[in-house]
């Protein structure tokens, strides 16, 4: 625009000189010549100054309008965050895009340059196969062969006892008591396996061997009521009936709740003679067991034999009410 301003400052000039002046110079060639050029060079600035303004605003239009455009209209572009060479405005863009709304991002009062957004193409640690998938293998010897379970004498008395009640069941007697005597000696606790043995023993004719084997066990268990029982009966059968009150005594104080106990006592007493303490084991056993046919009769015998027939018939007759009695 001062190139402007010059030309017109200057066709002032000429403007204001005399009418004197003009009428004493004289047309020539190159004074003409002049003139013309003048009006050219002014026409040429003219349209230099008018094109620059009129490309200037176009060259801002086409990157509003393709902002305005891109904002409203047309869909982000997709851009992958493993470019390097985005463009700041796009960029930014794009990870605001990818940052979940429930959580914003912070914006920190130092100014930092942004952080770079973490690669989509990251590789992800996947579970494994199952195929993959290894379990922990016990540790095989090296001479090779499988480790052996290991088994307690507990258990194997167990599968001894178990092996002999097969035995018995088929009619080998000598197999079962060799059963039941392995398992006792792999454990003396077992107490199936010692009251099997010695009912084999008793049937077996051997008395004093299941005696020997009964006592054995009430020494381990003094406590053991099951024990006593089975020892007194095989005293019995052996003839010592003394003796066998004296094995149900050393228990009778832990067998008060015991109907069976009781009216075993009751009858070896009453084998003794002894009427008056049987009275007392029978009481006790019937208040336990009020319905038993064959107690009720050893209860009636010694009523009898104390002298007291009204209270016998009376005990008579509720033991054959039972119905549990054989006509004998």
């Amino acid at each position: 625009m001062s190139l402007i301003n010059q030309v017109l400052n200057e066709l002032e000039q000429r403007g204001a000189q005399t009418s004197s002046e003009q009428t004493m110079v004289r047309a020539v060639p190159a004074r003409a010549e002049r003139r013309w050029k003048m009006p050219v060079l002014l026409a040429v600035v003219l349209l230099i100054a008018g094109a620059a303004l009129w490309f200037w605003p176009s060259a801002q239009q086409p990157e509003q309008e393709q902002a305005e455009v891109t904002g409203s209209i047309a869909p982000a572009p997709v851009v992958s965050v493993a470019d390097e060479h985005l463009q700041p405005d796009i960029k930014m863009s794009f990870e605001l895009r990818e940052v979940p709304p429930a959580q914003p991002p912070q914006e920190s009062d130092s100014a930092e340059p942004p952080q770079p957004v973490a690669s989509k193409t990251a590789v992800v640690a996947q579970p494994p196969k199952p195929a993959e998938i290894r379990h922990p293998v016990a540790a095989v010897p090296s001479s090779g062969a499988l480790p052996l379970k290991q088994i307690s004498r507990t258990q194997q008395a167990d599968a001894e006892y178990r092996k002999a009640q097969a035995q018995q069941q088929q009619g080998h007697a000598a197999e079962a008591l060799a059963g039941y005597d392995a398992a006792l000696k792999l454990n003396e606790q077992h107490d199936a396996a010692r009251l099997a043995l010695a009912a084999l023993l008793v049937g077996s004719h051997r008395g004093v061997d299941a005696e020997r084997v009964l006592l054995e066990g009430l020494r381990l268990k003094p406590a053991h009521t099951v024990f006593s029982m089975a020892l007194a009966r095989v005293q019995v059968e052996l003839g010592n009936g003394k003796q066998a009150l004296q094995t149900l005594e050393s228990n009778l104080q832990r067998a008060g709740d015991k109907a069976d106990y009781q009216a075993f006592y009751a009858a070896l007493l009453q084998r003794e003679g002894r009427h008056k303490e049987a009275l007392n084991s029978y009481q006790q056993a019937l208040r336990l067991s009020p319905n038993s046919g064959i107690w009720l009769m050893g209860y009636a015998i010694s009523l009898q034999a104390e002298q007291r027939p009204q209270e016998a018939k009376t005990a008579y007759q509720r033991a054959l009410d039972t119905r549990t009695l054989s006509p004998e």
